[in-house]
């Protein structure tokens, strides 16, 4: 082989080379760059962050795998979004009205439960608007409310001692 040919080689071999090296520091660079990016999406904590990155760097392909298996399994915004429907949903569970004493569903205009007949509200004087019960004015018309009728059972007679009998 003519000592050019072999020359033109080899400069072709080294392009080939440097270009594959550059390729791979780059994609090296890049799984880097992804994993910090990603688990800072994953976790507030700055010391898994550079752990991860740092352990990407080393180890390469291998680190992101073993990254793969440690990282948190859900997103900050994941979490996020679970905390808002949780809320939501305790919030839905507070806001259904239920009898004080039966504890049974009721609407937000009964009078009485018509499970337990309990009294859940009173109507105004005036208006006749619903009032909550610990109402003392009605904020329809300014009416002062009448206090919520108890009727007062009848006390239990208490039976007289019998005469002490002697004998």
């Amino acid at each position: 082989m003519p000592p050019e040919l072999v020359n033109s080689i080899g400069v072709v071999l080294q392009i080939i080379v440097a270009l594959a090296g550059a390729f791979l520091l780059a994609f090296w660079v890049s799984l880097v760059i992804w994993a910090f990016r990603d688990i800072r999406s994953r976790t507030r904590d700055i010391f898994a962050q550079l752990l991860a990155a740092l352990m990407v760097l080393l180890f390469g392909p291998i680190g992101l795998m073993i990254y793969f298996l440690l990282r948190p399994r859900e997103t900050l915004d994941q979490v996020y979004d679970r905390q808002l429907e949780q809320e939501a949903l305790l919030q839905d569970i507070e806001e259904q009205r239920a009898c004080p004493k039966c504890h049974r569903p009721v609407e937000e205009d009964f009078r009485l439960c018509p499970n337990c007949r309990t009294p859940l509200k009173k109507p105004c004087t005036n208006c006749g608007r619903l009032l909550h019960l610990e109402w003392d004015v009605c904020p329809y018309c300014g009416t002062e409310a009448a206090s919520p009728r108890v009727h007062a059972l009848p006390a239990e007679e208490e039976p007289e001692p019998e005469p002490e009998r002697i004998g």
